[in-house]
């Protein structure tokens, strides 16, 4: 069987992952806004049948990383064992990437084990046998820590929202209207 065939035998999600990839590798290669190139890709698709169209989740994906990148690469580093980023090969970052993705900012409803499988089997297509072992490494090591840093992202998401006063005060009242509750005027005590 033709390693195409296989491939899109393996489902929507893996060959999502599988273009996220590509477009990871060449924006790397290419120094090259990596949303600006799917974007680029996904209008090709949609004006030619030469080119495939970018799927949403690829879409997904990709933009994920792009913002999140600082922070995928210090996490993925943190869980490297004698490499570093800079020393992998680029195939290899765009997969751990995207799978670190997926990981910690991704879909709640995506299982990690297939996540961690899809990227195994995406470094071993793409990539040397020798970055398997490590690729799977990482990931489960990252996958081990996702439920914190999920947890810890919605606290800090939590922080974010504005408290019930600042709320009332979006809504419409100005700041600096006083309410009657909180009135002080200097004819009325209520203090007898």
């Amino acid at each position: 069987m033709s390693e195409d065939v296989d491939h899109r035998r393996r489902g929507s999600r893996y060959r999502a992952r599988r273009r996220a990839v590509s477009l990871l590798f060449e924006a790397e290669l290419r120094d090259a806004d990596v949303v600006a190139l799917a974007e680029e890709r996904r209008q090709m698709g949609e004006d030619s049948q030469e080119f495939h169209d970018v799927a949403p989740y690829t879409m997904e994906i990709v933009t994920g990383v792009a913002e999140r990148l600082d922070r995928l690469d210090s996490t993925i580093t943190e869980h490297l064992r004698e490499w570093t980023l800079e020393r992998l090969p680029a195939v290899d970052r765009a997969v751990l990437r995207a799978g670190a993705w997926e990981l910690l900012f991704g879909s709640d409803e995506v299982d990690a084990a297939v996540v961690i499988d899809q990227a195994v089997l995406l470094v071993s297509d793409l990539s040397a046998e020798k970055s398997v072992p490590y690729v799977n490494a990482v990931l489960d090591r990252v996958a081990g820590l996702a439920q914190h840093i999920r947890a810890a992202e919605r606290a800090v998401a939590g922080l974010d929202t504005p408290p019930a006063d600042a709320a009332s005060e979006a809504a419409g009242d100005e700041p600096g209207d006083v309410s009657e509750a909180t009135s002080t005027d200097p004819g009325t005590d209520t203090g007898d």
